[in-house]
């Protein structure tokens, strides 16, 4: 689906690229540090100068030959060739694919890279991410009971390297931001179990946990457990 709404359809490639339209072509030569990109109807790309150095990573795993998708940033120069970017490009679809699993609501794993007194750090897709506290499931949660700010993040360090099934809570690609939530699972989880209680219901439940704002409570057949 991604791919069918940047590669271009009969009528488009009569159209010429415009300014940060990303386009794929084809890698049809190197030098020491440019590739140069087959346009099509529309020329010769090419990725030099800095544009070639942040994308250094990328070029490494091509040939010539192979397809890229690059962004334009420039029209022609004096040598006849557009300015282009596959850094630029390869961001822009990451954040569309990270939207299209937001809108899937799919599972990804991520592996914490590291924590602060908010919540988790991590990347996916070479994104960063944040996994906030308040979006940890319940059995992660730190139950720290004074609420002890440095108490919180030392429990929040013990996740580090470790990997997680998360959901996408939020992202914006203009802000870079992408936010993350273990809980979402959880909570659909339980909505359909809760479907079998009603406001009002008296229920047997386990304490599990005090801390400074409530206890954490655990009751019926499936332990779900609220606040």
């Amino acid at each position: 689906m991604l791919m069918e709404e940047i590669a271009k359809n009969k009528n488009e490639l009569l159209k010429p690229p415009r300014m940060g339209e990303i386009i794929k072509g084809r890698i049809v030569g190197r030098g020491r540090s440019s590739v140069y990109v087959d346009l099509g109807n529309w020329g010769t790309g090419v990725i030099f100068g800095r544009e070639f150095l942040q994308a250094k990573e990328i070029l490494k795993k091509v040939k010539e030959g192979d397809e890229l998708f690059v962004k334009v940033v420039d029209f022609e120069n004096e040598e006849g060739f557009f300015e282009v970017s596959a850094l630029e490009a390869d961001r822009e679809i990451t954040w569309l694919r990270l939207k299209e699993k937001k809108g899937a609501s799919e599972n990804i794993t991520v592996k914490i890279l590291g924590a602060n007194k908010g919540g988790l750090l991590a990347s996916v897709s070479g994104i960063n991410a944040f996994l906030p506290v308040s979006q940890l499931s319940s059995v992660n949660y730190p139950r720290v009971e004074d609420g002890d700010a440095g108490k919180i993040l030392r429990e929040l360090q013990k996740f580090v390297g470790q990997e997680m099934e998360v959901k996408i809570l939020d992202l914006d690609s203009k802000e870079e931001k992408l936010i993350l939530s273990e809980k979402i699972k959880e909570t659909e989880k339980i909505k359909e179990i809760l479907e079998n209680y009603k406001a009002g219901d008296i229920v047997d439940g386990e304490i599990t946990g005090v801390v400074d704002f409530g206890a954490f409570v655990k009751f019926g057949p499936e332990n779900i457990e609220g606040l």
